[in-house]
């Protein structure tokens, strides 16, 4: 799989310190580098981990939660997805594994949090994804965001967890509203909650010359998405990109850290698009998933049930 990537991460203008975390890594069992890139990225069959993460709770707090939480994704997944044979591998077994993945992360943030008084109530943001078999998996918890730009458009591929896009669907607000809301960074969920994390998943078929852009609210909160797009056009390496883009939300204010992940998918492995094919975000049947991963367990029981 030919992959050509960069990543990019700035403190901004007014925050003390970095929270936001980013994470690129081959699901083959090495170690992940949180905030880190080999200098000669290695793909697996099991796929290629890309995520990004904007830790909450001031002061170190923050930091601790976005890089745990990233670590614990690759770690789990890794456990419970890439240590498999590929001849076995299923979609279905893919989402599962990214979808447990989030809540063991969430859980594992939670408890780091309990162990330290003045890292309590910290969290993090997560928008992960998994490329793998031609197909890109996400994983969306918060308001950091993934995009795909393919044939000079760009599409967001994941919906923010927030309180302003809620009023929006009730109706209390409008678009235009909530870019102006008081409460716009409002997040509904998040990786270190008490309550059960919800993260949202989906799939999109990829196709050659895609560009993956995966960021923190500090760069789509600063640079719209024409601004973005207008950058992408130019058709610069990943590097040059993110730097014209960092440059743009310094440039509108920096008012949050900056990070971001541009990968260029260009493997000759992945069709071309077609002229009217537009970007499709597929969700899983999570009943489905369920309702299996019920039969599994049932079914293990009555193996141990039987024995003497």
């Amino acid at each position: 799989m030919l992959i050509d990537y960069a990543a990019i991460t700035h403190q901004g203008k007014v925050r003390k310190n970095n929270e936001d975390a980013y994470l690129v890594s081959a699901m083959d069992g090495e170690e992940p580098r949180v905030n880190g890139l080999s200098r000669a990225p290695k793909l697996c069959q099991a796929g290629l981990l890309a995520a990004v993460a904007d830790g909450m709770g001031g002061a170190a707090a923050g930091e601790v939660a976005s890089r745990e939480g990233l670590a614990c994704i690759a770690v789990y997944l890794f456990g419970h997805w890439g240590r498999y044979p590929a001849a076995d591998a299923t979609e279905d077994a893919l989402f599962r594994a990214i979808l447990g993945a989030a809540e063991e992360a969430s859980d594992a943030v939670l408890r780091y949090s309990d162990t330290d008084r003045r890292i309590r109530g910290m969290g993090s943001t997560l928008t992960a994804t998994v490329i793998w078999n031609g197909h890109l998996y996400l994983c969306q918890v918060g308001d950091s965001r993934a995009y795909l730009y393919r044939r000079a458009q760009l599409s967001q591929l994941t919906v923010d967890q927030t309180l302003v896009n809620e009023m929006i669907s009730s109706g209390f607000i409008t678009p235009e509203q909530a870019k102006t809301h008081p409460q716009r960074s409002m997040i509904t969920q998040a990786l270190g909650c008490p309550q059960p994390v919800k993260a949202a998943l989906g799939r999109v078929a990829l196709r050659r010359g895609d560009r993956l852009l995966i960021c923190s609210d500090g760069l789509h909160g600063e640079v719209s998405d024409d601004q973005i797009l207008a950058i992408l056009d130019k058709g610069y390496s990943p590097r040059r990109s993110l730097e014209l883009l960092l440059e743009a939300a310094l440039d509108h204010g920096g008012r949050d850290n900056i990070t971001a992940l541009l990968l260029h998918l260009d493997d000759p492995a992945f069709p071309l698009p077609h002229a009217d094919e537009g970007i499709q975000v597929i969700a899983p049947n999570l009943k489905a998933m369920e309702e299996h991963s019920r039969g599994v367990f049932a079914r293990i029981g009555r193996i141990f049930s039987s024995q003497p």
